[in-house]
């Protein structure tokens, strides 16, 4: 690690985007691969730098990847420079400032990168500094994402995304702190709050992360302190909650949302947990949110 002086001051610092004539790249965007936004990436691509490179970011509300294959360059941060060479992942997690870029006019590199939403599925990168480390992973989705592209308009593309997910999962263990299977269960969670209305099951739930139901039962415990049910519930009271007071959705539509195929059983769920009937909820929701407006 080299201790240079960066200017990233919060007045002078500014975004930059500087790509020469002699750099290409290849796009993986969600309006073209839709199952990107089933795990939070916001996009993706492969570039072939050289000459002129230069892109910076002041406040970034994403989470920035790159997967060296050849060549390198170099990243600044507040008070330091890293080398970036091959194999080497670079995190830079959202709203820290970065500048990365080539280091000599004749210098290549060849690396792949993923752009991923500051959402509650990659929540363990959220204040985590910036760093470059080697992993054996990058040899893996570099490839992947080339591939990828290339697999745009094919039914392969889902799976070819879940694979990237899952390889993305196993490298960022080195910075969450989390054993595998307990990113997996965080990711599980986020991914259901769009999911609440399928008619999960403590056995279904275990099957999406591949392990037995006493394990998940153990591991959700460590994460949330309470159960895989119980966490389930919690999610669609809030998401109930939140239709509740600012949708004009019926109660029956809510509750199908939420998973309840009945409104009567919903209400009467719903009571026992609030202690309020939906609609009870949603004049008290609506009267609160006048009087703070006011």
């Amino acid at each position: 690690m080299n201790q240079l002086p960066v200017n990233m001051d919060h007045e002078d610092f500014q975004d930059i985007l500087i790509l020469g004539p002699e750099c290409r790249e290849r796009f993986l965007i969600a309006e073209e691969i839709p199952e990107l936004r089933d795990h939070d990436m916001h996009m993706g691509g492969v570039s072939w730098l050289r000459g002129h490179y230069h892109v910076g970011r002041k406040d970034p509300d994403i989470h920035t990847l790159l997967f060296t294959l050849g060549g390198g360059g170099q990243v600044r941060l507040p008070g330091r420079s890293e080398m970036i060479t091959p194999g080497s992942v670079t995190l830079l997690p959202a709203h820290q400032p970065f500048l990365f870029e080539l280091g000599a006019a004749e210098q290549e590199w060849r690396m792949a990168w993923l752009l991923l939403d500051d959402s509650e599925v990659w929540s363990a990168l959220r204040g985590q500094p910036a760093d470059v480390f080697q992993h054996d992973q990058v040899w893996a989705i570099s490839p992947m994402m080339d591939a990828l592209y290339h697999q745009i308009r094919t039914p392969r593309r889902r799976r070819m995304v879940g694979l990237i997910s899952e390889m993305l999962t196993d490298l960022l263990l080195r910075e969450s702190g989390y054993s595998r299977l307990e990113m997996t269960v965080r990711q599980l969670y986020a991914q259901l709050e769009d999911q609440l209305h399928h008619p999960w099951s403590q056995a279904r739930l275990a099957e999406r992360v591949h392990c037995s139901v006493p394990h998940l039962n153990r591991v959700c415990k460590k994460l949330y302190g309470q159960g895989p049910m119980s966490r389930l519930a919690d999610l669609r009271l809030q998401r109930a909650g939140e239709l509740l007071a600012s949708s004009n959705w019926q109660v029956s539509q809510i509750a199908q949302r939420v998973g309840y195929a009945d409104a009567f059983n919903f209400s009467h769920w719903f009571r026992g947990r609030t202690g309020m009937s939906p609609t009870q909820f949603r004049r008290y929701s609506r009267r609160r949110s006048s009087q703070y407006e006011a």
